[in-house]
């Protein structure tokens, strides 16, 4: 009877109030957006951005050439102030100056101061450079004497003097000490310059000297009293062990003329 009753009259109730709401919520949405569409018509439309206008050319620059300018190479500057050849090229190298200084190359050597530059060959009077994707030959460099210039001329290799009384055997010798077996057995006698005095006094290569006047060059003492008069001495006699044996040379700046 209960259920009977439910079913006839108030289910029924439920399912009106129901659609009672849904149609009021469906009245508010269609005025909401009636009023939204209303608007919309009244409203003029934006204007669209305009384009700026663009000139139709045939042919135009790229971008890349007027925002990048081309790198300039700086040029080659170097001097080759030396060279020695052999027919063997890695036995072959160039003294080459430089902005970043002068040195010694080979071939093959990368060359101080530029990029991507290397020594491709070295003869006998020039150097053959490859740099900025070509080859650049260098000359050698000639000495001021060659070229003609006023007032220069090879450096005699013998002293100048005023007159013979300034002469002196440190011009023309140098004393070296010679160690045997930890304790001074004389001293090596050399020539000073490219002068003719050494072989004209008789002195040969590997000469020994013992004995300076009446100085035992194997002292210490007698030695260097030798030595701080050396550049004074003008002769001397003196004891060199050659081989196996002594020999008597007499020394004096005289026998230079």
């Amino acid at each position: 009877m209960r259920m009977e009753f439910y079913s006839r009259f108030v289910a029924p109730c439920i399912m009106f109030i129901v659609l009672l709401v849904s149609g009021q919520q469906g009245y508010v949405v269609c005025k909401a957006y009636q009023r939204a569409a209303d608007n919309l018509d009244g409203a003029e439309p934006a204007p669209r951005p305009a384009r700026a206008a663009q000139a139709f050319t045939l042919f135009q620059p790229a971008a890349a050439q007027n925002n990048a300018a081309s790198e300039t190479k700086k040029p080659l500057v170097a001097e080759v102030e030396g060279i020695v050849s052999s027919d063997e090229p890695w036995l072959s190298f160039a003294m080459i100056k430089t902005s970043a200084g002068q040195q010694s190359y080979r071939e093959g050597e990368a060359l101080a101061g530029y990029d991507d530059t290397w020594i491709e060959a070295i003869n006998r009077d020039s150097v053959v450079v490859h740099y900025g994707g070509a080859t650049q030959t260098l000359a050698l460099k000639k000495p001021d004497y060659f070229k003609g210039v006023t007032g220069a001329e090879p450096q005699s290799a013998a002293p100048k003097r005023s007159s013979l009384e300034s002469l002196h055997l440190d011009d023309y010798l140098v004393l070296k000490p010679y160690i045997r077996e930890g304790h001074l057995a004389g001293y090596k006698i050399n020539p000073k310059n490219a002068s003719d005095f050494f072989n004209h006094s008789g002195l040969e290569k590997n000469d020994v000297v013992v004995r300076i006047n009446a100085a035992d060059m194997t002292q210490d003492q007698q030695a260097k009293n030798i030595i701080a008069n050396w550049s004074k001495m003008r002769e001397a006699q003196i004891v060199v062990r050659r081989n196996t044996h002594l020999e008597n040379i007499r020394i004096n700046v005289l026998n230079n003329e």
